[in-house]
């Protein structure tokens, strides 16, 4: 532990130092009471040693302005006295204080005391372990709760919280926004045609395609679920939204995934529909409606192609 010793008296200090140091902590010193609070502010320490009676701010002052600053992160601390009435016991816990050493101090005492401190600073470190443990634990469940467990890129969840945000930001600042939701053709038929386990690659395959296509940190490619994919670009009007969309149809095309059973082509194509808001929606559905109305468009034109909202 680190152990911070408070007493005016220089011969104190080193007496209860050498206590400290055979329990193997490591001691710290101040003064008087300023001292002490001004160390706090910018030292953790473990473990508080306060003589009461010191000049300019006396032990129980030091206590009471301690327990301010640390607040919630409780450090026990030992008040040092020879005082033993009762006012002054029981003003020392009411400030803040966990324990009494009396004067003059005695090794065993004092070592008996500092390992039953120990015992408090054991378990804060045990709650802290735990603590972070759980943090842990619960960022990496968040994180699994975000993403696509097949594919690897960000699942539906991801996309409505995304949308909600870059939707919002777009309508604040003037900025156009550009949504695009791609189906692979004929997914249903390949899956009977090659089994599920294909399928799965398929998915697998198509999905590093279109994630490999939008070059910047803020663009974002989800997988909207079943053989649907989300793209997500902020700040990008309808010309760039459009470069996008072809350049993502020409990616799984390049990716020459065979689909014997399709009716418009030898390889497995990508139908997509792209909307650009710039003003005109509400709400992060109506864009979202608005390019699944275009997808839908883009199947009945003959699929493998980009259709715009209107």
């Amino acid at each position: 532990m680190k152990v911070l010793i408070v007493d005016d008296s220089k011969a104190i200090r080193n007496y209860i130092s050498e206590c400290v140091s055979a329990l193997g902590h490591q001691p710290y010193y101040a003064e008087n009471g300023i001292e002490a609070v001004e160390f706090i502010k910018s030292n953790n320490v473990d473990l508080i040693m306060m003589d009461v009676e010191m000049p300019d701010m006396d032990g129980l002052e030091a206590t009471k302005e301690i327990r301010k600053l640390l607040k919630d992160n409780w450090v026990p601390i030992v008040i040092i006295t020879s005082k033993i009435d009762d006012n002054t016991y029981t003003e020392g816990i009411l400030v803040g204080a966990d324990a009494y050493v009396l004067k003059p101090i005695k090794p065993l005492n004092l070592q008996l005391q500092i390992m039953a401190m120990q015992r408090i600073y054991d378990t804060r470190e045990k709650l802290k372990l735990t603590q972070q443990q759980l943090l842990e634990a619960n960022e990496k469940l968040l994180k699994i709760s975000m993403i696509d467990e097949l594919t690897g890129l960000a699942n539906r969840r991801s996309f409505n919280q995304y949308l909600e945000k870059q939707f919002g930001l777009a309508k604040r600042d003037k900025n156009p926004l550009s949504v695009i939701i791609c189906d692979i053709d004929f997914f249903k038929i390949y899956n009977d045609s090659y089994g599920h386990v294909q399928g799965d690659d398929c998915l697998r395959s198509i999905a590093e395609k279109i994630g490999g296509v939008p070059a910047r940190p803020t663009d974002m490619v989800c997988r909207y679920g079943g053989e649907e994919f989300t793209l997500i670009l902020p700040n990008t009007n309808l010309q760039g939204g459009l470069f996008i969309a072809e350049k993502t149809r020409q990616a799984v095309l390049s990716a020459n995934i065979l689909h014997k059973d399709s009716s418009i082509a030898t390889q497995v194509t990508l139908s997509l529909g792209l909307a650009t808001y710039t003003g005109q929606f509400k709400t992060r559905e109506d864009i979202t409606k608005a390019a699944d109305t275009a997808l839908y468009c883009a199947k009945e034109k003959g699929r493998n192609r980009v259709e715009v909202a209107s």
